[in-house]
C-alpha cells in the first residue's frame, strides 16, 4: 500500500468544550495529507458543542457517548471508523500541518500497527514539552520525556516489563489490529486506558513504536475532571484506574505479588497525606476530607475486585467483525476552499480572515531576542511582523532563544525556545562572539528542519543581526530572506572595535548576505550602508518600511496649547551606549535646562557601558558618569533601566517629546512608537531615520554628534506649545498612512510569494 492509497479516521471524544473543538476542527482544514475523516464522539454535554458541530454535518460522522468513559468514546469512535488507520486527538489539541503525512509516510511500513508523536503544551502561561517518545511500566510508572530512544532504555522502577507508550492526545493504530485487541478497556473511565492498551497490543505481538516528530500543540482547555473544587472524584477515578492496571499487567508481566500490592499501597498512602495537605490548606473541609479516604479506599478496592475476578470491558466480537466487515468509503473532510482558510489562534480559537484569495503562508522567523523576555529593536520588530503576517491569515513560527526548550503561541505565533550547546567549532572557542553565535545559528537550523517536517515551513525571515539564518541558507534546504538592518559590522565600526571576533563576526553577517535568496533592506540608506560596510553589490532585494500596531486614537494624548503643564517631560528609548547618542543627550541636558527648567528627562533602556567599552575607559557605567559629571542635573533625569512593554507603552502615552541622537538608524522603530501617541520626535540626520521622520514636520532632525545643536532643537520645540501639538498631530497621521503593522506584513507577504515561487521554478 502507497502513501497516497492510506486513509485516516480522527477521532475526537469530547465533553463541553465546543470553543476548543471548534479551534480543533478548523486547524484540520490545512492539513498537507487530503485523505482523512472526522469523527467526533460527544459525551454528556450541556454548552454548545452540538451548535458547533451542525456547521460540519456533511463533513464530520457525530456519534454520541451516553456517558463520561473515555475508554467507551474511544471504542465508539473505532467502530464508526472506516479508514485504514484511527488517529485520536484530543479536543484541546492541534496537530502540526503535516501530521497525517508523517503518519502516512510511516504506516507505509507494513511492521508498524501503533505509533505517536510529541506533544508541546503550548498555553503561553505554562509552556513546556509534555510528552517526547514515553515509557510504561507493567505497574503504571511512567517516563514521558526522552531525547531519544538511546535514552533510559532500561528505566529502574519496580515493575518488571516496560514498553513504549504514546499519550492519549497523539496516538495512532492500524484500525484492524486495534480491533483484533479488542479496543480499549471499557473500565477506564478516563485515566490510563491508552497505556493499558500498549500494554496488550505489545504481549499480542504489535509493534508500538512512538517517534519524536508528528507534533501536536495541546492547550488543555478546561474539564471538570482537572479543577481543584474535584479533588475526591478525580484522584478516586485515577486511583481506581492504576490499581486495576498495576494488578491486572503486573501479574500478567511476572511483577511478584508483593511488587503489586506495594505500588497499590503506595498509590493509597501518596493519596491519604495528599489529602491531609489539602486539609491544612483549605482546600478540603472535614467532611471532605474523610469522604476523599473513604472514596479512595473504596476505589482501592473496586479496582482490586474487578482485575482479579471480572473480565475486560472489550469491544464485543460481533460488533468487531461488523467493523471489520463494513467497506464504506471515508467521509472526506476537506473541501474546495479547505486550503484558503485563513491560520487559527490555537489558544483562543479567533482566525483574522475568514478566506484568502490564495493560500496562506507557512513562516518562519528568526529572532535571538524575543518579547517578553527581551524588548531591543530586533525582537520588537519580529513580533510586529508576526502578529501583521497572522492578521493576514498566515501561519507564523518565531525560533528564539531559550535556556530551555518550550512553545507557545501567543501574538499570532508559535515561539519555539532553544537553547544551544557549544560542542561545534572548538577551534573558535576563543573567539567568544562567533563561537556562541555559530554554536546558536546551527541549534536554530535544527529546529528549522524540525519544523519543515512538522509544520511544512516554506521559507525562512532571518534578521541580519548575528546571522542566526547563516546555517539554514548555506544548506539550502529552505529559501531564506534577509532583513537588512543595523549588522554587527556596523556597529563594531561605530564602537572602533577591530579585533578577529568583531571582523569574522562581520565575514558571516556577508556570507549570510551573499547566500540569501532575497533581501530585505528597511530604507534605501540601509542599502547603501549594507553594500559600503560588507563590499557587496545588492540586486535582488526589495525595501519594506517597518509598521507598527496603531493606539486607538482614545490612547492618545495630544498637547494641548491652552493648558501647559507644570513640568514638560522628555523621553529618551534605546541601548544607552555610544551609538545611541546618550553621551550627546547628556550634554544637552544642562544646555536644555538652563533654557527650560521646567523639564524632566526620563532615560529608559539597559546599561550598555560593559559591552561597549565605555566602562572600561571610564571606570563608571553611563548612570554614575552622569552623576558624577553633571552632578547639579542628577534631579531632573531618571534612569529607569529596561521596562517591560506594558511600562514603555505608558511612558510614550505621558511624555510629551521623545530624543533618540543615534550615531546610525538603519529605521528606528522608537520614532514610530512616539508617534503613535501623537508625540513629536527628535533625532539626527542619520541613516534610514529621515525616511522615517520628516524633518520639520513630524519632528526636527539635526547632525549628530551635534550636542548643542540638539539642545536647541529640544528647546525650541519645548517653549512652542502649538509646535508640541501641531508636529505630535502630524507624526500620528503619517503613521496612520504610512508605517502600520499590517502594510508591512502585506509587504512581506509580497516578497515571501514572489522568492517561494522562483525557488518552485529553480526547483
Amino acid at each position: 500500500m502507497t502513501i497516497t492509497d492510506l486513509t485516516f479516521s480522527l477521532v475526537v471524544n469530547t465533553v463541553n468544550r465546543a470553543r476548543s473543538l471548534q479551534t480543533l476542527l478548523r486547524s484540520l482544514e490545512h492539513q498537507t495529507y487530503p485523505h482523512f475523516e472526522v469523527i467526533v464522539v460527544v459525551g454528556p454535554t450541556n454548552d454548545n458543542t452540538l451548535e458547533v458541530l451542525s456547521e460540519y454535518e456533511e463533513r464530520v460522522r457525530i456519534l454520541r457517548c451516553p456517558e463520561a468513559n473515555l475508554g467507551r468514546s474511544r471504542n465508539i469512535g473505532l467502530l464508526a471508523a472506516r479508514g485504514d488507520i484511527v488517529a485520536y486527538i484530543d479536543d484541546d489539541a492541534v496537530p502540526c500541518q503535516r501530521y497525517l503525512e508523517q503518519l502516512a509516510r510511516l504506516f507505509e511500513d507494513p511492521g508498524l500497527d501503533a505509533t505517536g508523536g510529541a506533544v508541546y503544551l503550548i498555553h503561553p502561561d505554562y509552556a513546556c514539552v509534555q510528552y517526547r517518545i514515553g515509557l510504561i511500566s507493567s505497574l503504571l510508572e511512567q517516563i514521558n520525556i526522552r531525547s531519544s530512544w538511546l535514552e533510559r532504555i532500561v528505566p529502574s522502577g519496580r515493575g518488571r516489563q516496560w514498553l513504549p507508550r504514546m499519550t492519549g492526545s497523539n496516538m495512532a493504530f492500524r484500525r484492524d489490529v486495534l480491533l483484533e485487541v479488542g479496543g480499549f478497556d471499557e473500565f477506564f473511565a478516563f485515566n490510563a486506558e491508552e497505556a493499558d492498551l500498549m500494554v496488550r497490543m505489545v504481549n499480542a505481538g504489535y509493534t508500538v513504536h512512538p517517534m519524536k516528530e508528528a507534533i501536536m500543540y495541546h492547550i488543555q482547555a478546561f474539564s471538570p475532571k482537572r479543577i481543584v473544587s474535584s479533588f475526591v472524584e478525580r484522584w478516586r477515578i485515577q486511583t481506581r484506574s492504576a490499581v486495576y492496571y498495576s494488578v491486572r499487567n503486573g501479574l500478567h508481566a511476572g511483577d511478584s505479588p508483593r511488587s503489586v500490592i506495594l505500588r497499590c499501597a503506595h498509590l493509597f498512602h501518596g493519596r491519604w497525606f495528599l489529602s491531609d495537605k489539602l486539609w491544612r490548606e483549605g482546600n478540603l473541609d472535614f467532611l471532605q476530607l474523610w469522604g476523599m479516604r473513604l472514596k479512595e479506599a473504596y476505589a482501592v478496592l473496586s479496582g482490586l475486585v474487578h482485575a482479579l475476578f471480572l473480565p475486560r470491558k472489550l469491544i464485543e466480537p460481533s460488533s468487531m467483525r461488523r467493523a471489520l466487515d463494513d467497506s464504506r468509503p471515508i467521509l472526506r473532510f476537506q473541501k474546495g476552499d479547505s486550503e484558503k482558510q485563513a491560520s487559527v489562534d490555537p489558544v483562543s480559537g479567533r482566525r483574522s480572515l475568514s478566506t484568502l484569495p490564495d493560500p496562506p503562508l507557512r513562516i518562519c522567523l528568526l529572532s535571538k531576542t524575543y518579547p517578553p523576555e527581551q524588548y531591543d529593536g530586533v525582537g520588537r520588530l519580529t513580533n510586529l511582523m508576526a502578529r501583521g503576517l497572522f492578521e493576514r491569515g498566515h501561519t507564523v513560527h518565531v525560533v528564539t532563544h531559550g535556556e530551555r526548550e518550550r512553545t507557545a503561541f501567543y501574538d499570532g505565533a508559535y515561539v519555539h525556545r532553544v537553547p544551544y550547546r557549544t560542542e561545534r567549532y572548538d577551534r573558535y572557542r576563543w573567539l567568544t562572539g562567533l563561537f556562541h553565535c555559530l554554536n546558536y545559528s546551527h541549534a536554530v537550523h535544527e529546529k528549522v528542519k524540525r519544523l519543515v517536517l512538522n509544520d511544512g515551513i516554506q521559507i525562512v525571515d532571518s534578521a541580519i543581526w548575528q546571522f542566526n539564518g547563516l546555517v539554514t541558507a548555506m544548506s539550502g534546504s529552505v529559501p531564506v530572506v534577509v532583513r537588512l538592518t543595523t549588522g554587527f559590522r556596523q556597529v563594531a565600526t561605530l564602537q572602533d572595535k577591530r579585533g578577529e571576533d568583531a571582523r569574522l563576526m562581520g565575514e558571516m553577517e556577508r556570507e549570510l548576505i551573499k547566500r540569501a535568496d532575497h533581501v530585505l533592506p528597511n530604507t534605501r540608506a540601509t542599502i547603501a550602508a549594507a553594500e559600503k560596510t560588507y563590499g557587496v553589490e545588492l540586486e535582488d532585494y526589495t525595501i519594506v518600511p517597518y509598521g507598527i500596531i496603531p493606539v486607538p486614537d482614545s490612547a492618545i494624548r495630544p498637547f494641548d496649547p491652552e493648558r501647559v503643564p507644570e513640568t514638560l517631560t522628555v523621553l529618551y528609548v534605546g541601548r544607552l551606549e555610544k551609538r545611541k547618542g546618550i553621551l550627546d543627550l547628556f550634554q544637552a541636558i544642562p544646555r536644555v535646562l538652563k533654557r527650560v527648567p521646567n523639564v524632566s528627562f526620563v532615560i529608559v533602556g539597559q546599561d550598555n557601558s560593559q559591552y561597549d567599552g565605555f566602562e572600561e575607559r571610564t571606570g563608571m557605567n553611563y548612570p554614575e558618569y552622569f552623576a558624577h559629571r553633571y552632578g547639579e542635573f542628577r534631579s531632573y533625569v531618571k534612569f529607569t533601566g529596561p521596562v517591560s512593554d506594558e511600562r514603555l507603552q505608558s511612558l510614550y502615552q505621558l511624555c510629551h517629546l521623545l530624543v533618540a541622537p543615534s550615531l546610525y538608524e538603519s529605521f528606528g522603530l522608537i520614532y514610530l512608537e512616539a508617534m503613535n501617541y501623537a508625540k513629536p520626535v527628535v533625532g539626527c540626520h542619520t541613516g534610514g531615520v529621515p525616511e522615517v521622520v520628516e524633518d520639520g514636520v513630524t519632528g526636527l532632525l539635526v547632525d549628530p554628534e551635534a550636542p548643542a545643536v540638539l539642545a536647541d532643537a529640544v528647546i525650541s520645540i519645548l517653549n512652542s506649545p502649538a509646535k508640541l501639538c501641531e508636529i505630535g498631530m502630524a507624526g500620528r497621521q503619517r503613521l496612520l498612512e504610512k508605517f502600520t503593522y499590517v502594510q508591512m506584513a502585506r509587504d512581506f507577504e509580497r516578497v515571501y510569494r514572489s522568492v517561494i515561487q522562483n525557488r518552485q521554478k529553480d526547483a
